[in-house]
Formats: structure tokens, sequence, C-alpha cells
């Protein structure tokens, strides 16, 4: 979805709970609860986008910032694109989702990301939906590892606005705020950070 921003944000307030991947993570390892999609094309990305999100297929082409032209430029180009999603704990019941959509560029064994277009936190899990208001903080630190950071309070109820779309390229970072509205009741607090490499 896409909105302004009009929720809370813990950042620099203390930290009561903290899980913290500091290794890198294989994307390859099963266990670690990470998923790496195959290559889509264009046209995929924004279909899997439209689905997810019970959207029209113009307005996930908009979100992933992209004109007619820019989309017509990527058809052309064959650009290639991935998602990576890997689950966070909150607690023993609610594990949500972070979900990354980015271009890349592979030939034979090679593969390296290009940018980041894409940062989505799926906040359903086994029955359960919950609405979320702080930031996640994304930093493409190399064209192989992404950095991020979960920063935020999770609501039983409400509803959730952010800006997912993004054009994070090699080096740069970006902070994304979750705004949540006509919320009464408070969930959890949390704060994640996680290292993945690609």
């Amino acid at each position: 979805m896409c909105g302004s921003f009009r929720g809370v944000s813990n950042i620099g307030q203390p930290v009561f709970a903290v899980e913290v991947d500091a290794s890198l993570i294989d994307i390859s390892n099963e266990k670690k609860e990470i998923n790496i999609s195959p290559v889509l094309t264009f046209d995929e990305m924004v279909r899997e986008v439209a689905k997810e999100n019970g959207i029209p297929i113009i307005q996930a082409q908009q979100e992933l910032g992209f004109t007619d032209e820019s989309a017509r430029q990527a058809r052309t180009a064959r650009a290639t694109y991935r998602t990576l999603s890997q689950s966070f704990t909150v607690n023993a019941s609610y594990r949500p989702t972070m979900r990354f959509y980015w271009e890349t560029s592979e030939s034979g064994n090679f593969r390296a990301i290009k940018r980041i277009v894409r940062v989505e936190m799926i906040r359903g899990y086994n029955g359960l939906s919950k609405q979320f208001g702080g930031t996640v903080y994304v930093h493409l630190e190399d064209a192989n590892r992404i950095f991020y950071i979960v920063n935020g309070d999770f609501f039983n109820n409400g509803s959730t606005t952010w800006n997912a779309g993004v054009n994070i390229g090699v080096g740069r970072n970006a902070s994304i705020k979750f705004g949540v509205t006509n919320t009464t009741s408070h969930y959890q607090y949390r704060y994640v950070e996680s290292r993945l490499r690609f």
C-alpha cells in the first residue's frame, strides 16, 4: 500500500528486546527461513506485486516507480528481478516477513544486485495479522549484501500505510516509514537487525 506516515517511530528510544543476525546469512540456507525467488521479468514482478497487495497492475507499476516509458525500457532491456523474503520473530506466536524486490545483473554464475525497488512487510502469519508503526532502514552495502533494521510497534487493529517503492542503489540506504491509524490496542514493540548475502 501507499500512503503518508502518521504513525510512531522508536528510533533513539531504549531497546527492550533485540534479535540480531550478526553473521552473514547465505540465502541458500533454508534453516534461516529465507526464500529467494527465481528470476522474474519486469511484467512478472509487477504482476506479483499487484497480486500480493490486491491492487491493479497499473498501480503496482506506479508504486514500483515506473512510468510507461521506463517500463518499456525495462522490457526492451530484458531487465531481470528477484525477491528475497526473510521472516523475523516478534514473539513465539507471531513472525512477520520482510520482502525485498530488486533488479539484478546476471550472467552464467555471476549475479549481483543493481538496486532495490520495493520493500514490503508481510504482516500475516498463521492466521494473525498485525499493524505496524515505525521504520524499516535498508542499506544495500554492496552488490551482494543487504543490511536492514526493523524498529517499531505492532498493533492488534487499525490500518498501516507506507511508501513501498524505493530506489536504493549500491552503497545507498533508505528509511521506509510505516504509519498506523485507527488503532486502540498495542501488541508489542520490536527491534530487529539482519544482514543478508545474495
